[in-house]
């Protein structure tokens, strides 16, 4: 549509037999059906041309390692970017500066005392305490005990939740097969009558 071009059988569906889902594969481009139509082109020629040469640029510098990786940019930029939180308030931490971390609840709502340290030396003291804790053997076994009793917990309690919900849609069926029945046998009680009003 961008430069007037509708284009049929561009691509077809198949079944993906591990996954159940349909997933499109490209036709090759001899099979396709293009129609102009000059009318509903909404971008110059010239334009169009200068978007697709910088596309292939930027596939050609990111397949030979070059700094237009794209994708790349959303990544997280340091190890625990979005996973320290503040030991006094539980708010997050983030960059409050080239270098430090600080408390965002401090920051922008104060009430929290918390004050900032630098990103290399809280990479360098999670690291240690993992390195340090973590690898002795009981501990791990304790954490993945602990991990495994949160995850049964949760499961059970959203089965809970599940079942909670079943049961509410039951009742809630029950009583509207109990109004439809006193609707169709005969006129309905003054109470009824008063709510459909």
């Amino acid at each position: 549509m961008y430069v007037g071009q509708i284009v049929w059988n561009r691509q077809r569906f198949i079944k993906d037999p591990d996954t159940g889902k349909r997933v499109s594969r490209l036709n090759p481009r001899e099979e396709w059906v293009v129609q102009e139509v000059p009318e509903l082109r909404i971008v110059p020629q010239d334009l169009w041309n200068a978007v697709k040469t910088r596309q292939r640029m930027v596939k050609h510098s990111s397949e030979a390692g070059g700094e237009n990786r794209i994708w790349e940019r959303r990544r997280a930029r340091y190890l625990l970017s979005g996973l320290a939180r503040c030991g006094l308030c539980g708010g997050g931490f983030s960059m409050i500066s080239a270098t430090h971390l600080g408390c965002s609840t401090a920051r922008n709502k104060g009430g929290c005392s918390r004050t900032a340290i630098k990103r290399t030396e809280l990479e360098a003291r999670v690291l240690g305490a993992l390195k340090s804790k973590l690898m002795d053997p009981a501990l791990f076994r304790e954490f993945c005990d602990e991990f495994t009793r949160e995850m049964n917990r949760l499961r059970m309690q959203g089965l809970a939740s599940l079942e909670a919900a079943r049961s509410e849609v039951k009742r809630i069926d029950r009583e509207l097969d109990t109004l439809l029945d006193l609707i169709l046998k005969a006129e309905p009680p003054r109470g009824i009558n008063a709510k459909m009003g």
